[in-house]
């Protein structure tokens, strides 16, 4: 059996959501992220969009070692939401793939 692809759902500053996690996957998708070379439904991007805009506003952008605005209640919404994201993104690739999610 082929080994499996690693994929890191982690969403970075200014874009980016999925990442390849290890040997297999760099040599498949390359470096950079990787969410619009992965088989993905259009529905599928859009949340990965969605929450990648959601996460920027976690940011003080004016001065980034200061806490951003959110609250507790703000972040763990959030957490629920990219996790939900993760098991639907899991089924889409489906076996060949592990998708894990690492929070910052």
């Amino acid at each position: 059996m082929s080994e499996v692809f690693r994929i890191r759902l982690m969403f970075e500053w200014g874009g980016g959501s999925l990442w390849c996690g290890n040997e297999a996957a760099l040599k498949q998708f390359d470096v950079g992220p990787v969410e619009e070379v992965l088989p993905l439904s259009k529905r599928a991007l859009g949340r990965l969009n969605e929450l990648s805009q959601w996460h920027d506003t976690a940011l003080n952008w004016d001065y980034p070692p200061d806490p951003g605005p959110w609250s507790t209640e703000e972040y763990e919404k959030f957490e629920r939401e990219a996790l939900s994201l993760l098991t639907d993104i899991q089924a889409e690739l489906g076996p060949k793939f592990e998708v894990i999610y690492e929070a910052n």
